[in-house]
């Protein structure tokens, strides 16, 4: 098996590895796309206010449903073997290549040396 930027590569097939979350932001539904930063400044008692907050919400369940439908098709990739999910190694590894600052970071960098295992180069 042969590391690729694609995955692993096995007798020239190619499976992609990544989490759920990875895909739905891949997709372009990640979790940042929920709500409107805006929304929290403003006060939406009136007629005109409420309309807003029920076109944001509209868009919120669209956005939900179109997440919950890309789950399903993120399983059955899992189930066919066209996408693997990362082995809990594989995420600390992730992990902690981030910021130094970072405590989830730090810990991942823990369990690591813990198990013996180099986070700086594998």
């Amino acid at each position: 098996m042969a590391k690729t930027s694609g995955g692993l590569r096995r007798n020239g097939s190619s499976v992609r590895t990544m989490t759920e979350e990875q895909y739905l932001g891949a997709m372009g539904y990640g979790r940042s796309g929920f709500g409107d930063v805006a929304l929290a400044k403003g006060n939406y008692r009136n007629g005109s206010g409420r309309a807003i907050l029920q076109r944001q919400n509209q868009k919120d369940r669209e956005y939900s449903n179109r997440r919950e439908s890309l789950r399903q098709e993120y399983n059955r990739l899992v189930s066919s073997g066209e996408i693997r999910q990362p082995t809990r190694i594989e995420q600390l590894m992730q992990t902690a290549r981030g910021n130094s600052d970072n405590e989830a970071v730090r810990a991942a960098r823990r369990a690591l040396q813990k198990r013996g295992i180099n986070w700086r180069g594998g």
